[in-house]
């Protein structure tokens, strides 16, 4: 099947019903906030009401551009998708532009993964933010991991545009922080062109590629 085709399937069909009392990234901290820059304007706004099923979080310190120390601080689902999680962590790299605005002690950072029900199976979303206050005022930018598990794989959804030096691979992705002030992105002026797609329904117009991994 092709790559837009497929993405099509799962994200056209969406999550199926929202319930009210469901949970969503309203309610999950700093979702909101991290989420903005670094997933499409049409597909953060089907995230807003879209139920998260599972929501796994591991915490680490941050050193140079990586993440030391990740451990499993909330694990939910009976502990299927901590090792994913876990993954994400190590091989997440972070390009720090708020350094100059902090002092020079460790900076711990949150990684999220959320877990979604679709109607072709399972689909993940994975994001960073530092832990510590004024941590969900900065800016945050580049392009959300994010998978839907087909079988025992998973295919990832990979953003057809990066910045150079940009590191990306089937558990790796980048993210840059800056003050909340800043005009900068990872991939230069303004929001990068990642996935153009809704989890809840409505047109596809796909710039993501599916990579099965």
């Amino acid at each position: 099947m092709k790559p837009r085709l497929l993405l099509a399937t799962l994200c056209a069909l969406g999550f199926g019903i929202h319930f009210a009392q469901a949970r969503s990234i309203n309610d999950i901290p700093a979702a909101k906030e991290s989420l903005l820059r670094i997933v499409s304007p049409k597909f953060y706004r089907s995230l807003l009401v879209s139920p998260v099923e599972g929501w796994i979080v591991v915490r680490g310190d941050l050193l140079n551009d990586h993440l030391v120390g990740g451990r499993i601080v909330r694990s939910e689902m009976g502990g299927s998708y901590d090792r994913l999680a876990l993954d994400l962590a190590k091989n997440l790299q972070i390009i720090d532009n708020t350094r100059a605005d902090m002092s020079s002690r460790a900076r711990s950072v949150i990684v999220d993964l959320l877990i979604y029900k679709i109607a072709d199976g399972t689909m993940a979303i994975s994001f960073a933010h530092f832990d510590d206050a004024g941590g969900n005022q900065l800016r945050y930018s580049g392009a959300a991991w994010m998978a839907v598990l087909r079988g025992d794989k998973w295919v990832t959804i990979e953003p057809r545009q990066l910045a150079p030096h940009e590191k990306r691979g089937p558990r790796t992705y980048t993210l840059a922080i800056e003050p909340a002030n800043s005009a900068r992105s990872l991939q230069g002026n303004g929001r990068p062109s990642i996935a153009s797609m809704s989890v809840t329904g409505g047109e596809i117009n796909a710039t993501h590629a599916l990579r099965e991994r």
